[in-house]
């Protein structure tokens, strides 16, 4: 009896021990989590302070997560990005403060790598570890095509790709990691044939428009870090496929909920542009115009190549032609001085044209006119518009177009 005793007594302990145990490891777990949900709280601040173009506060709050979580490659990872959206709208920086932000670009991100690279080595499926490490490698090909640096840019781009398709593959629901992977697969797919070619024979995939933005819009409705970027990112995939709608809708919603940030108040007026709200987008140009001090050299060159090209067609469309034309000269001019060069569209092309042939320049007319074509600029019943009705004779116009 007592020998029975002993073996029930024995099994209590077994399972209490289990039970202990278990409980032990959930306060664990739930500790853990909710270290991280401090965390991911923590990183959102910054990059809200950094949207409201706070950002000597949007670098201190990223300091504060550092410190308090030295071992964690989130906040290194983020605040990399900060430092890489800081380089990419540098304007009249000293070299001291250039050189500063690359370091920190390259120092902050390798970190990120180095801890995450721990933390998968302690848990292989540590999810979040390797997304830290995907978004920190294609970082750093970011950089370096900001850089210049392309054959670098290439194989950081490939690697942080294959990372975060990795992720995606195991789980769907990691929204996160769709926006690396819609980067790529959307420009990917519209490079040159060239660059497809390339990278299709040094093993890189080709990319899908589709797919890309598909996976954006994903970020963009689940994400609770990324939304803002992807929205960002939307913008310029919005243009190039001529998405009137969702562009409108995107930069709507940017400059609704940052009012203070011009570089999302910018692209509103084009938005409006495009939605043929004339008077609500002058009205929204002289906004810009207000916090810009009536001083556009205030913008980065990629953004003033911008604010040129909207300005054009809003006063084409205003009927102020010699403004357009003057507007869309600048933007041509000053594109040349940026890197990666900032492209310029068929739009851009064709809307010099017909400022010019309203303005009665009939050779500037036709020289930006073939430029347009060249860029595969398309338009029905071309000589039936009322700015080319005047040359519907012309034998140098009728070749251009065709007829």
């Amino acid at each position: 009896m007592r020998k029975f005793g002993i073996i029930v007594n024995l099994h209590f302990f077994i399972i209490l021990t289990i039970v202990l145990s278990n409980c032990a490891n959930a306060e664990i777990a739930a500790s853990a989590k909710s270290q991280q949900n401090l965390i991911i709280e923590k990183i959102r601040e910054a990059m809200e302070l950094s949207y409201q173009m706070d950002m000597e506060r949007s670098e201190a709050v990223f300091d504060e997560a550092i410190n308090e979580w030295p071992d964690d490659p989130k906040p290194y990872l983020f605040k990399g990005g900060l430092y890489l959206n800081m380089f990419q709208n540098l304007n009249n920086e000293t070299e001291s403060e250039v050189e500063r932000l690359k370091e920190q670009i390259l120092s902050l991100n390798n970190k990120a790598i180095d801890l995450a690279r721990n933390q998968i080595k302690e848990n292989p499926d540590d999810e979040t570890a390797q997304y830290c490490m995907g978004g920190a490698t294609g970082n750093i090909g970011r950089f370096y095509i900001l850089n210049g640096q392309m054959w670098k840019a290439f194989w950081k781009g490939k690697k942080g790709y294959k990372m975060m398709k990795k992720i995606v593959d195991k789980d769907q629901e990691y929204h996160d990691a769709y926006l690396g992977l819609g980067i790529y697969n959307y420009f990917s797919a519209i490079m040159p044939k060239f660059v497809k070619a390339l990278s299709f024979l040094l093993g890189g995939s080709t990319g899908d428009k589709d797919e890309g933005i598909r996976q954006l819009g994903l970020v963009r409705d689940n994400s609770s870090l990324l939304s803002v970027e992807a929205r960002k990112i939307l913008l310029r995939t919005d243009r190039g496929e001529e998405d009137w709608d969702a562009f409108y809708l995107n930069s709507k919603w940017l400059a609704e909920h940052y009012p203070e940030n011009v570089y999302f108040q910018v692209p509103y007026v084009y938005g409006l542009t495009q939605n043929k709200q004339y008077s609500d987008a002058y009205n929204q140009l002289n906004q810009v115009n207000t916090m810009l001090e009536n001083d556009p050299s205030r913008l980065a060159i990629n953004m003033r190549v911008k604010y040129y090209r909207y300005v054009g067609l809003l006063n084409y469309r205003l009927g102020k032609y010699s403004i357009s034309e003057q507007s869309y000269m600048k933007a041509l001019d000053l594109s040349r001085g940026v890197f990666p060069p900032t492209r310029i569209w068929g739009e851009d092309y064709y809307y010099l044209a017909a400022s010019n042939a309203r303005l009665e320049k009939e050779e500037d007319a036709f020289k930006y006119l073939r430029k347009a074509i060249g860029k595969e600029w398309q338009i029905d019943n071309i000589d039936k518009l009322p700015e080319w009705l005047p040359y519907k004779q012309n034998q140098e116009f009728l070749l251009l177009i065709g007829k």
